[in-house]
C-alpha cells in the first residue's frame, strides 16, 4: 500500500502525532463529514503494519474501505482475494465486517466465538480499527469487548464523526473505556477553511403556540402558583419542615445530608420563603444564614417535593394522611411523572410544542423566502421524524388541518400554499411522492439505471391530483431512493420532503443548499449527521452556501435568555453546543453554542424571523464572515476546548499580602521618619515637624507600598486570579505525571468574552492534556460535590468576612502527597488556605458546610465549556 494523493493539512497533522497517541495501544478520532475518515483509517493501518480487523455499522460503509483502498493505494483490485476478506469467520491481512457480524458469531455459543479468536491470534497481534463506534447498541458492546479482552497486545483505532457527547454518563463511560480519550480531531472549521466544506449558516425561525398549546401551558403555571402559596401558607406544613430531624439536629445525620445536600438546601429555602426561621443547629453547623439564602423558586419546590416524597421518614415527619394528600394532590396536577416531581414543561407539553404544527407556518414563510432568494438553484430537504401517510387527504378541494408535524402534512401544506408545487415531492422509505410533470425524467433516470419503469407502480392520489405515488415492486426501493435522490440533485425536484432516519445519515446530495430541520431530535449524532448533508461541497455549484433552518416555538412570557432552556429553545440549546459555525454580529470567532446567533427572545416573533430571513437571503455575506473569522488563524489551528468562568478566588489578596506589606510599609516608613525628625527637633515649629514626619513615612514606606499596589494590580482582576489557579493546577499535574511538561511547556491563554466572562484556553497541549486541564479547573472552580480534599480560605474584605471553599479535583487528591504540593502550589500562587481532608468527622461537617454553600449560592459560579476555532 501507498497512498497515491496528497494530504490535507488536518489529515497530515492527525499522522504525524499519531506515534505519541498510542501510549495506551489505542488511538481515538473524531472527524467530521467530508474530511476522509476512511482514508486516514487505511494508511494508520499500514503505517503500524499489522493484520487488521475492521468493524462498521453497515454493509455500505463496510464496502466504502474497499473502494478507497482501490486505487487510493493499491492500483489493481485483482488478485488480492486471499488477502482482503468480508467474512469474519475467514480472516486475512485485511478483514472488513460490520458489528452485526461479530455480534452473531458472539451470540451463536462459545464453541464459534473461540475459533473466531483462534484464527485473529493465528495471524499475530492485529490492528482492531472500530468505525463509527458511536452506533454500538447495547448487544454488540459485549462482544467487541470480550474479543478485545481476548485478543493479546491489539492496538485499537476509533474512527468517528459523532462521538455521544450528550450520552448519559454510563454510556459515555462504557464508548470512553472501549476507544480510550479522544486524541485528535478535524473540525468543521478546518474542512471549511481547506475547501472541503461548503460556507453554511444556522437560523431558528420562531413561531408561537397554537390556542390549544398554549392553554395547556398557562392551565399548568396557574396550577403551580397556587400549590406555590398553599404550601408557603400552610402554616401546619411549615411546622412539620421546621421539626424535620434534619434541622433539629443535623449533626446525627450528617451522612444523610452529605448525600442531599440540594434536599436540605430546599427545607431551609421554603421555610424561609414563608417567614419563619431556621433552627440555629442547622444555621450554626452550616454556617448559613438566612439572608444568605436565595429567594423561591419553582426548581426548589421541585426539590424540596421531590426530597418528601422519596424521603422514607417523610410520612413521620408529615403524617401518613398528610403524605398521601400531598401526593394525590401533586398526582391530579399532572406534575408527578415516571415518579419525578416535575414544575417545569409536562412530557405532555414537551410533546405538543415540539410537534407543534405552528411550526407549518415557520416552514411555508422559510421555503418561501429560500425560493425567492435561489430561484431555479433551490435544493432543499425538509427532515421531519414520522411519515403520517394516513393524513394524505382524500379530496382535494376538503379543508386540511394538520393536527401534528410529519412528512405528509408539511407536503401537503406547501402543496397547498403553492410553494413550488411543480417540483414537491415526499421520499421516505415506505411513501414516495413525485409530481406528475416529472414522471418522465423518472423514467429516463430509471432507464439509465437498466431499471425498466414498469417495475414502479404508480398511484393515484386523488386528494394531490398533481402528484403521484410511487411503490417500487421485486425489492429495488433502493433504486427509487437513487433515481429520486438524482432527480433532486439535476434540479427536477427542488423541495424534497423526508424522514430524518432515512435521509440524516448516510444518503448522499451535495447539491442541498437549504436544510429545515422539522425534527425533534436534540442529540448530537442526529444533529450533525442531518446537518452533514447540507454543508458537503457541490461539484457543479462552486459558491455554494448553505442554510440550516432550526424550528422554534416558544410561548409568551419565556425567557428572553436562550441560555434559560425552556421548551424547543432548549433543544436547540443541545443541538448547538454539538457544533461549531460563525456568529451573528460583530465578533469574528468561530465557536459552538446558541448564544453566537444573537437570538432575541424579547422582541416580538415577526421582528425577529424578519431579521433571521434577511441574514439569510445574504448568502455572500455569510461566505465572506466565514473567510475572515478563519482569515487570522494559523495553518495549525483547530477547534480548542475553552473554559468559559466567571468567578475565581481573588479576596486572599488584600489579607494574605496586602494588608501585610500595607502595614509593614507604613509601620517601618514611620519608624525610619521617626529618626530623620529627631535631626530637626528644636529647628522647626509643629507643623513643619509633622510634615517632614509624614514626607518621610511616605519616602520609606514608598517600596513596599509599591509592591502592594502592584499585587493589587495583578491580583484585583479575575483574569489575574485565573491565572494564578490555572498556574498552581499545571505545576501539581505535571508534579502528578497527568501532563508531560510542567507550566513553561505550555501557554494558559486568559481573555475577556462579551457576556463578561474570561476564557481559559490551554495552547500547546495535546487534545488529552486539554481535557485533564480542564477538567481539573472545573472542578477547583465549580460546585463543590464530594471531593477527598477541599480548600478552605477565609478572607475578609471592606469588613465583611468570607469563606470559600474549592474541591481539590479528583486526579491530584487521590494521593495525599499530591494534593499537599498542590495546596503549597495554592499558597505560592493565590493565598493561604486550608488543606482539609474529608473523610473524617470535622471533614465531612466542612464537606457538608461546602456543598451546602453551593446549592445556597444559587449555584452563581459560572464554569461553562465551548469550543472555539483558533
Amino acid at each position: 500500500m501507498q497512498f497515491k494523493g496528497t494530504w490535507r493539512d488536518y489529515q497530515a497533522r492527525v499522522l504525524a502525532e499519531m506515534d505519541g497517541y498510542l501510549s495506551d495501544a489505542r488511538l481515538h478520532i473524531v472527524a467530521a463529514p467530508g474530511s476522509g475518515k476512511t482514508i486516514l483509517g487505511l494508511e494508520l493501518m499500514r503505517r503500524i503494519g499489522r493484520p487488521a480487523l475492521i468493524l462498521a455499522p453497515s454493509l455500505t460503509i463496510r464496502n466504502q474501505w474497499r473502494e478507497r483502498l482501490f486505487p487510493l493505494f493499491l492500483d489493481d483490485p485483482q488478485g488480492w482475494d486471499a488477502d482482503i476478506s468480508t467474512d469474519i469467520e475467514t480472516p486475512a491481512t485485511m478483514t472488513v465486517t460490520t458489528y452485526q457480524a461479530l455480534h452473531a458469531v458472539h451470540a451463536s455459543g462459545a464453541e464459534r466465538f473461540d475459533a473466531l479468536v483462534t484464527a485473529l491470534e493465528r495471524m499475530g497481534p492485529i490492528t482492531l480499527i472500530v468505525d463509527e463506534a458511536h452506533h454500538l447498541r447495547r448487544e454488540w458492546w459485549s462482544a467487541l469487548f470480550a474479543l478485545r479482552e481476548r485478543l493479546q497486545d491489539t492496538l485499537l483505532v476509533a474512527l468517528t464523526a459523532t462521538p455521544p457527547y450528550d450520552a448519559p454518563f454510563a454510556e459515555w463511560s462504557r464508548y470512553e473505556a472501549l476507544c480510550g480519550p479522544i486524541d485528535s480531531e478535524i473540525s468543521v472549521p478546518e474542512l471549511v477553511r481547506n475547501g472541503d466544506l461548503c460556507p453554511h449558516q444556522d437560523h431558528i425561525h420562531l413561531s408561537r403556540p397554537h390556542h390549544d398549546e398554549w392553554t395547556l401551558l398557562l392551565s399548568r403555571r396557574e396550577a403551580i402558583e397556587r400549590l406555590t402559596e398553599a404550601l408557603t401558607t400552610d402554616a401546619a406544613l411549615i411546622d412539620c419542615l421546621v421539626a424535620h430531624p434534619w434541622l433539629a439536629d443535623p449533626q446525627a445525620h450528617e451522612e444523610e445530608l452529605l448525600d442531599r445536600p440540594e434536599y436540605l438546601t430546599a427545607l431551609m429555602i421554603v421555610i424561609h420563603a414563608a417567614g419563619r426561621a431556621i433552627p440555629p443547629a442547622a444555621t450554626d453547623l452550616l454556617g448559613i444564614a438566612d439572608a444568605a439564602l436565595p429567594p423561591l423558586t419553582s426548581d426548589w419546590l421541585e426539590r424540596l417535593l421531590q426530597g418528601l416524597l422519596d424521603e422514607p421518614r417523610s410520612k413521620t415527619v408529615l403524617g401518613d394522611e398528610r403524605w398521601r394528600k400531598l401526593r394525590h394532590e401533586l398526582d391530579d396536577l399532572g406534575l408527578i411523572e415516571n415518579k419525578r416531581v416535575t414544575l417545569h414543561e409536562s412530557k405532555a407539553i414537551f410533546t405538543a410544542v415540539a410537534g407543534s404544527v405552528a411550526k407549518m407556518d415557520s416552514i411555508v414563510e422559510i421555503a418561501r423566502a429560500e425560493a425567492d432568494t435561489l430561484g431555479a438553484g433551490l435544493r432543499m430537504v425538509i427532515l421531519s421524524d414520522r411519515v403520517r401517510a394516513n393524513e394524505l387527504p382524500k379530496q382535494d378541494d376538503l379543508p386540511f388541518s394538520p393536527t401534528k408535524l410529519g412528512v405528509v402534512p408539511i407536503f401537503e401544506v406547501l402543496r397547498r400554499a403553492n410553494v413550488i408545487p411543480d417540483a414537491l415531492a415526499v421520499l421516505t422509505g415506505t411513501l414516495v411522492i413525485l409530481p406528475i410533470g416529472v414522471l418522465p425524467a423518472f423514467d429516463v433516470e430509471a432507464t439509465a439505471m437498466r431499471i425498466d419503469p414498469a417495475r414502479v407502480n404508480r398511484r393515484v392520489l386523488p386528494g394531490c391530483p398533481d402528484h403521484v405515488g410511487l411503490e417500487a415492486k421485486g425489492g429495488i426501493g433502493h433504486v427509487l431512493i437513487t433515481v429520486v435522490t438524482r432527480l433532486f440533485q439535476r434540479g427536477a425536484i427542488r423541495v424534497l420532503v423526508g424522514t430524518q432516519a432515512l435521509l440524516g445519515e448516510g444518503w448522499d446530495a451535495p447539491a442541498i443548499n437549504s436544510l429545515i430541520l422539522a425534527s425533534n431530535a436534540g442529540s448530537y449524532m442526529l444533529s450533525n449527521q442531518m446537518r452533514g448533508r447540507a454543508i458537503r461541497i457541490d461539484p457543479g455549484a462552486p459558491g455554494k452556501v448553505a442554510a440550516i433552518w432550526h424550528l422554534a416555538t416558544v410561548f409568551p412570557g419565556s425567557s428572553a435568555d436562550p441560555t434559560a432552556r425552556e421548551g424547543d429553545i432548549a433543544l436547540l440549546a443541545r443541538r448547538f453546543d454539538a457544533f461549531e459555525g460563525i456568529t451573528n454580529g460583530p465578533s469574528q470567532t468561530v465557536e459552538n453554542g446558541i448564544e453566537r446567533l444573537a437570538l432575541d427572545l424579547a422582541v416580538s416573533t415577526d421582528s425577529e424571523n424578519s431579521r433571521t430571513l434577511t441574514e439569510a437571503r445574504d448568502r455572500q455575506g455569510v461566505a465572506a464572515k466565514w473567510r475572515t473569522s478563519l482569515g487570522g488563524a494559523t495553518e495549525r489551528s483547530h477547534v480548542r476546548r475553552v473554559a468559559e468562568a466567571n468567578y475565581a478566588p481573588r479576596a486572599l489578596a488584600w489579607r494574605d499580602t496586602l494588608r501585610a506589606l500595607t502595614f509593614s510599609g507604613i509601620s517601618g516608613g514611620a519608624l525610619s521618619a521617626t529618626g530623620v525628625v529627631r535631626q530637626f527637633i528644636g529647628s522647626g515649629n509643629l507643623v513643619t515637624l509633622l510634615l517632614i514626619f509624614l514626607g518621610a513615612t511616605f519616602v520609606f514606606s514608598l517600596p513596599k507600598l509599591s509592591r502592594a499596589m502592584m499585587l493589587w494590580r495583578r491580583n484585583g482582576s479575575l483574569e489575574r486570579s485565573l491565572s494564578q489557579v490555572c498556574e498552581a493546577l499545571v505545576a501539581t499535574l505535571h508534579h502528578a505525571g497527568a501532563l508531560s511538561r510542567d507550566g513553561s511547556g505550555y501557554e494558559i491563554l486568559i481573555r475577556p468574552n462579551l457576556k463578561g466572562r474570561y476564557e481559559v484556553i490551554m495552547d500547546r497541549a495535546t487534545r488529552a492534556e486539554e481535557r485533564i486541564f480542564l477538567d481539573a479547573l472545573a472542578e477547583v472552580l465549580g460546585p463543590v460535590q464530594n471531593p477527598r480534599y477541599l480548600l478552605v480560605r477565609e478572607s475578609h474584605l471592606w469588613g465583611s468576612r468570607r469563606t470559600d471553599y474549592h474541591a481539590v479535583p479528583a486526579l491530584i487528591g487521590a494521593r495525599k502527597e499530591i494534593a499537599e504540593h498542590f495546596h503549597r502550589q495554592w499558597r505560592q500562587s493565590i493565598g493561604s488556605s486550608e488543606l482539609v481532608y474529608t473523610r473524617t468527622g470535622d471533614g465531612r461537617r466542612t464537606l457538608l458546610r461546602a456543598r451546602v454553600d453551593s446549592f445556597a449560592a444559587g449555584m452563581g459560579r459560572v464554569f461553562q465549556r465551548r469550543s472555539v476555532w483558533m
